[in-house]
């Protein structure tokens, strides 16, 4: 028997498997894909250095290679990175470096060096929203971008979702669940960090019976997830 998840790594080390497998088999998977893979071939340049914050089993780091010179992704689970580097060393893709590194350690990193950030599905599970898109930040040249993704407030499943958690401990995942916003709250932190949001987009339908999925509404209100695109002011 696989003991509790301890907190958001270890959860994720216990489902790396599946959540790699999910975007082969899930349309809510394949749905997500298809919207960072137009986001990456839009805001991600030939000779870009980009850093994969929180990459996961690689997916969006072996998209992002197919357009930018090199990629530093990083991911706090030692599962996932094993993941990344077999299907590294299945395809020959030589232009990422995968490391088991928490979101802290890019502040080691030197400031101002990547062309572009990625950070999906990560800022949610950290305590201090500001605090680490200040850290993605530092990492962007000027005119820099940062793409990432958060749990959408505005939808009217995310509030169900939420009394269903203190009722019955499930979704499980919801126990690490720190960050639920906005993207209007979003929006205005980093104007304040000195960005300027230049893209937003509402995904992922609740994951309900479609005879029901219309009571959930529509745009901001039904859909679970954004993602949003921000630019770093020039100095």
């Amino acid at each position: 028997m696989i003991p509790p998840a301890s907190d958001a790594v270890d959860w994720h080390d216990q489902i790396a498997d599946d959540f790699s497998q999910g975007y082969d088999r899930s349309p809510r998977f394949q749905e997500r894909f298809l919207i960072w893979q137009a986001l990456i071939a839009a805001h991600v340049h030939q000779g870009d250095r980009v850093l994969d914050a929180g990459c996961g089993a690689g997916t969006f780091s072996f998209e992002a290679a197919r357009h930018a010179g090199q990629i530093d992704a990083i991911d706090g689970s030692p599962r996932m990175i094993a993941l990344c580097r077999a299907r590294q060393a299945a395809s020959g893709t030589d232009n990422i470096a995968f490391e088991t590194g928490l979101l802290e350690s890019i502040s080691s990193r030197p400031h101002g060096a990547y062309d572009v950030v990625l950070c999906s599905s990560v800022l949610e599970y950290l305590p201090d929203l500001r605090a680490e898109l200040t850290r993605l930040i530092d990492a962007l040249k000027p005119g820099g971008r940062l793409i990432f993704s958060l749990p959408n407030a505005q939808a009217r499943y995310r509030k169900l979702e939420a009394a269903a958690f203190r009722l019955t401990g499930k979704p499980r995942y919801f126990a690490f669940v720190r960050q639920v916003v906005s993207a209007d709250h979003a929006g205005k932190l980093l104007e304040s960090l000195g960005c300027a949001v230049i893209a937003t987009r509402y995904f992922a339908d609740p994951p309900v019976p479609a005879a029901i999925l219309p009571l959930f509404g529509s745009g901001p209100k039904g859909k679970t997830l954004f993602v949003m695109v921000a630019v770093k002011s020039p100095d």
